[in-house]
């Protein structure tokens, strides 16, 4: 088992802006209560996370629109380190044609402390691919499949209209090129835009699933 997860602490880097993790005790062992009890608070796209539409579409469904076997089966990892962005071609040279589920690493290293300005976005032309094979989800270690700058959100728009789940901020540096079987079930966040997610990877066949 390939955990693909970003750790979440006080130390991991939110996008720019956005609301860090913060942990707040209500009641500690060390003040001589009974038990620790925590309180936390933190953006819902900080760490490995799972956007729906309605993060970019201003009528585009919440989590509860995303039926849960998108989030596990067979799935395929392509290595783009070094590419621009993550084009048709790109994709069809790493097969993504053939598996309905891809992962990209696109970072050389992660580093949860540290926010990636300069990742290689998800280019229209690959999103058209990627709709056009019928994959079934699409994942990016990148904090965004859209450039930071941008304003249209195309990527996004173009898999959220066809009803793909989009995984970002995932760790796929001990993940090399190749066929697994994906888990990347995201928490049951009903009326939210975007939900974490604990994203593994098993080898090929370990589910037995077909889609």
């Amino acid at each position: 088992m390939i955990d693909i997860t970003r750790p979440l602490s006080v130390t991991t880097a939110p996008w720019p802006g956005d609301t860090p993790l913060q942990i707040d005790w209500t009641l500690h062992l060390s003040r001589g209560d009974n038990v620790s009890l925590s309180g936390i608070t933190f953006s819902t796209h900080l760490g490995t996370h799972v956007d729906a539409p309605a993060h970019y579409m201003p009528d585009g469904h919440t989590m509860h629109g995303f039926a849960l076997p998108a989030f596990v089966g067979p799935a395929r990892v392509i290595d783009a380190v070094g590419c621009e962005s993550v084009t048709a071609q790109v994709l069809e040279e790493g097969n993504a044609q053939n598996s309905p589920r891809v992962l990209v690493r696109t970072l050389a290293e992660v580093i949860p402390e540290k926010f990636v300005s300069d990742y290689p976005p998800l280019a229209p032309d690959g999103a058209e691919a990627l709709v056009g094979s019928g994959v079934r989800l699409y994942g990016t270690d990148a904090p965004s499949i859209d450039p930071m700058d941008s304003a249209d959100m195309t990527a996004h728009r173009i898999l959220g209209a066809a009803g793909l789940p989009i995984l970002e901020n995932l760790d796929l540096s001990r993940a090399p090129a190749g066929e697994y079987d994906l888990i990347a079930l995201p928490m049951k966040l009903v009326e939210a835009e975007a939900a974490s997610v604990r994203a593994v990877l098993l080898p090929a066949g370990s589910l037995a699933l077909k889609s």
